[in-house]
């Protein structure tokens, strides 16, 4: 499958109503404390009708559930973390306009950050297909306590779309 890696920016009221189902779902509101709001990376993984964004976190220490980001110097920076994607529907998302970055510094990490997932997309796919399928298809009970409730959450997508068109 021919998708291109891009950073997506999600609505806090999908945020809202996806964490009455699953309080495993990833804050985004970090303003107050970083200056920016958690943004996802995607499409990660498509299932039937559902497409899965992934948060992108400062959390460099890799774990079976994540895949590390690294800087021209081969040194962890970030990571896709996996345990915590969540499928969007159209509407919900838009698209990280990095260039609207207020800091110079801040947007040249996250246009390493994405030049680093486009490279990697094919890594990106195959984690986010085991990590899905780890906690779905597998029932891994470690997996299943770590990872966001993705049956929870498909069910939570869909009746979000059933209200929201």
């Amino acid at each position: 499958m021919d998708r291109i890696i891009d950073f997506y920016e999600v609505s806090m009221d999908y945020i809202s109503y996806l964490t009455k189902f699953d309080s495993k779902v990833p804050r985004i509101d970090y303003s107050a404390t970083s200056g920016h709001e958690k943004f996802l990376c995607g499409i990660v993984l498509s299932i039937g009708e559902y497409n899965y964004f992934a948060p992108i976190s400062s959390f460099a220490t890799q774990q079976r559930t994540n895949l590390i980001i690294k800087n021209e110097n081969d040194k962890p920076i970030s990571s896709i973390r996996f345990s915590f994607m969540i499928p969007l529907p159209h509407g919900a998302f838009t698209i990280k306009k990095i260039q609207d970055e207020q800091s110079p510094a801040y947007r040249r990490l996250l246009n390493w950050e994405l030049d680093y997932c486009r490279k990697n997309a094919k890594a990106i796919f195959r984690t986010a297909k085991y990590v899905y399928n780890s906690v779905v298809v597998k029932k891994d009970p470690l997996m299943i306590k770590n990872c966001c409730n993705f049956n929870a959450l498909e069910f939570a997508c869909t009746g979000y779309i059933k209200n929201h068109t």
